[in-house]
């Protein structure tokens, strides 16, 4: 122990006893907590909202009920989500059994057997017994309450209260990455739904357009290398197909397992529906996402626990003053069991103090420190990501918004020039090579309509898990 340590904890002994004859107070070694000051940038580099009462039901902004049930379904059903308020109702009780240690503990017992005393132990004549062998009955009860002088129980309540509330902030953490996932994959599912309806299509339209080159083939108007070209074409476009279903078909198991169901139960979201599109950005200014980010705020409360902890630890360096009491009957033949003269007791207190032990208590101090700093550093660690992931997130949604629209523009300019080059190849003013590129352009600028379509929809979604949207943090629910 150290010298500081050591004059620290002669002191509080004295203070210990006097508190134990006056009825005083105790004391809690250790250091209190206090949150770390943590710096915030003063705004976003990319815009954000300004409405952040869309941050607690985001998923409504895009206005789809069937969205609106799969979310409601993941926050009543998910197993993932089943098993941490499950572990957070065991830091629950985790709490309950820290606070019992700071009351008295009582156990009771009794006994009845037959018994022989060894005749090579040499006893006062009073307590021989009458019989040997003979039966030995036994009842009593024991008490004993260690009175916390130095805090180890309150502190061990705090740093149990601490990790409860880090349970509940993951608990609600795990909620808004379950809601964003289901968002995630619900708005994959009509992507690739809509990808398939305009593969279709194409495949639609290169069929009449095999037709009518075959046709004049058939006519003597081109030859065979343009049936060639338009079959390669129509072939290549179907085949896109099958890995769409594939994509499809994962995220509707995905769904399912995330409502807590088996594969085939969401088979109703077969039916094509529109991609979910919004443009209501979260409002809410850097320095409040500390409030708001439940992995933060698991991260503090992580902290917090921690540094309570070390007042455990501490403790150790002083004495343990506990109230002790037995009351016992004893008595060879059972109907002298509850007689006065069958009883056994005593009262008193305690004191435990380790004088030698290597170390090992300066040693755990240490490494609570250490774990406290290492907390510390972890906290500092989520914060600078949850700023990285809202940045990278605001600037991803901005920038695909004005790819989106660049890709519509270049969607509609390429379905007009397939029905103009179309026209001009039946009338002989056109080459066939023109209408195959025409058409393939239609085609990926489509595909890549679609995709921007569900990745602007998807970002919007990261958005909203960047801030940390999805449980009201006024209802502290």
């Amino acid at each position: 122990m150290r010298h500081a340590d050591l004059r620290l904890a002669r002191r509080c002994a004295c203070l210990g006893l006097v508190s134990l004859l006056g009825g005083a107070g105790c004391l809690s070694v250790g250091p209190d907590y206090r949150a770390p000051e943590t710096a915030a940038p003063e705004a976003w580099r990319t815009p954000a909202g300004e409405s952040p009462e869309t941050l607690t039901e985001w998923w409504k902004v895009f206005n789809d009920p069937a969205l609106e049930a799969l979310v409601g379904e993941v926050r009543a059903q998910n197993k993932d989500l089943a098993a941490a308020v499950a572990r957070m109702d065991a830091y629950a009780a985790a709490v309950g059994m820290a606070r019992a240690d700071g009351f008295p503990a009582v156990g009771a017992q009794g006994a009845a057997g037959w018994d022989r005393q060894s005749e090579r132990v040499h006893v006062p004549e009073a307590y021989e017994a009458t019989d040997n062998p003979g039966w030995l009955y036994q009842a009593g009860f024991s008490a004993s309450w260690e009175l916390d002088l130095w805090g180890r129980v309150r502190r061990s309540v705090e740093a149990a209260r601490g990790q409860l509330d880090a349970s509940l902030e993951d608990v609600r953490h795990l909620q808004v990455m379950l809601q964003a996932q289901v968002a995630a994959e619900y708005v994959a599912l009509r992507m690739n739904q809509r990808r398939r309806t305009y593969a279709q299509e194409n495949i639609e339209l290169q069929a009449e357009t095999l037709q009518v080159v075959r046709g004049r083939f058939d006519a003597g108007l081109t030859g065979e290398l343009d049936v060639r070209q338009a079959e390669m074409n129509l072939a290549a476009t179907t085949a896109q197909v099958p890995a769409l279903e594939s994509q499809i078909e994962k995220s509707l198991n995905a769904l399912c397992v995330l409502t807590g169901k088996l594969p085939g139960a969401l088979d109703a979201l077969r039916e094509p529906g529109p991609v979910p599109a919004a443009t209501a950005l979260p409002g809410l200014l850097p320095v409040e996402l500390l409030r708001r980010r439940p992995d933060i705020r698991s991260a503090e409360r992580a902290l917090a626990a921690q540094t309570a902890k070390i007042g455990v630890a501490k403790a150790d360096y002083f004495p343990a003053l506990a109230l002790n009491g037995t009351f016992a009957l004893a008595a060879t033949d059972g109907g002298e069991l509850f007689t006065s003269a069958a009883q056994d007791f005593t009262v008193g207190p305690s004191l435990t103090w380790a004088i030698f032990n290597a170390g090992k208590i300066r040693n755990h101090v240490r490494a609570e420190e250490a774990s406290t700093r290492a907390a510390l550093a972890a906290y500092e660690q989520t914060v600078l990501a949850a700023y990285q992931e809202c940045e990278t997130a605001l600037a991803a949604h901005g920038n695909e918004a004005k790819r989106l629209a660049a890709l519509r523009d270049a969607a509609a300019a390429a379905a007009q020039s397939v029905e103009l080059v179309n026209e001009l190849y039946r009338s002989g003013l056109a080459n066939f090579q023109n209408v195959l590129d025409m058409q393939r352009q239609l085609s990926s600028y489509q595909d890549a309509q679609a995709q921007s379509l569900g990745q602007s929809a998807a970002n919007l979604v990261a958005v909203y898990k960047a801030f940390g949207g999805g449980w009201d943090a006024a209802a502290g629910r």
